[in-house]
């Protein structure tokens, strides 16, 4: 490369310089500068080089000078302390493969200095297995697209058998939904869709999900999604299992009312009593893991009515006492 063009890049390098090889904690002096800008074959004098850096700073790329006279750039997209967040949320994530937790953890790395990302080289342990594979990577961005795009999906859908191998829930059939929207829960994703067959909202795992297609047709009764609650609707289920829904009323101990809050939010109003309880009236769907969260609490909750899922609650308990 001739040496004008290498010149023309000056500015360019300076801010792979400073961006790699700078921090709060390590500065460069104005002679170090040079010299990496001449193991580049780019010859810098020092004059040019205070321009250079108050254009860096018209920019946006403040470069800051210490008492000892040494450079580092002071600003950046990311904290360390976000970074290291960032990692561990990476590493952590069921739904990413290994090598796609490595991947996106290394571009990370750009985000800081080569002594920042030093300390982002860190391993997160998780109680969960990782995927196998990268296919849900590629499947929660169609159903994103699809959402954006305002188009149903097509999709096979399957389930682990008593081999351990995934197999077709129904054999060469075809899932057509009209997407609303993600749920990230208990490190799975899910899609809650209107299903056009059955013209009901229902939820799939999204890891169960392949053969995945945008179609052409546009989603069904989709100005009606505007109106979905996720988050209302995240609070009714638990464990991402449907079942019939109802109006459910809890009593429960005063001690209880971090774990109800958790759960259902800070809405629902709490009928207090003089025993040291207090009702709480939720909307649920009534399901064996509904049941499965009350039996967790033990003797801090119980089903006060309606006297249906109260009769269904002690014939589930029956059933495991057996």
């Amino acid at each position: 490369m001739a040496r004008s063009e290498n010149q023309k890049l000056k500015l360019l390098y300076l801010i792979d310089i400073f961006n790699e090889e700078t921090d709060e904690s390590h500065a460069l002096s104005m002679q170090e500068i040079i010299e990496k800008l001449a193991n580049k074959g780019i010859s810098a004098e020092r004059k040019s080089l205070y321009s250079d850096i108050a254009l860096l700073g018209d920019y946006g790329i403040i470069i800051e000078k210490t008492a000892d006279h040494k450079y580092f750039v002071s600003t950046r997209d990311y904290e360390l302390a976000e970074l290291k967040t960032l990692v561990d949320i990476i590493q952590s994530s069921q739904f990413l493969t290994a090598k796609k937790s490595r991947a996106l953890t290394k571009k990370l790395y750009r985000e800081t200095s080569r002594f920042g990302a030093a300390e982002l080289d860190r391993q997160v342990h998780t109680a969960f297995a990782k995927v196998p594979n990268e296919k849900i990577f590629y499947t929660v961005d169609a159903i994103h697209r699809a959402i954006r795009d305002n188009k149903q999906i097509k999709f096979s859908y399957f389930k682990y058998n008593e081999d351990k191998i995934l197999i077709e829930k129904h054999e060469g059939y075809r899932y057509t939904v009209s997407p609303i929207a993600l749920i990230f829960d208990n490190e799975n994703y899910y899609l809650v869709s209107f299903n056009e067959d059955a013209h009901d909202i229902r939820h799939y795992r999204v890891d169960r999900m392949q053969k995945v297609a945008v179609t052409d047709d546009d989603r069904t009764s989709a100005k009606a999604y505007g109106d979905f609650d996720i988050s209302r609707y995240e609070n009714k289920t638990f464990g991402m299992f449907g079942g019939n829904e109802k109006l459910v009323t809890l009593n429960c101990k005063n001690e209880s009312a971090g774990a109800i809050i958790d759960r259902f939010g800070i809405e629902p109003a709490f009928i207090k009593h003089s025993n040291g309880t207090f009702d709480v009236t939720v909307r649920v769907f009534v399901s064996e893991q509904f049941f499965g969260w009350v039996t967790g609490l033990g003797k801090l909750v119980k089903i006060k009515s309606p006297e249906d899922v109260v009769k269904k609650y002690k014939n589930f308990l029956l059933e495991l006492a057996k």
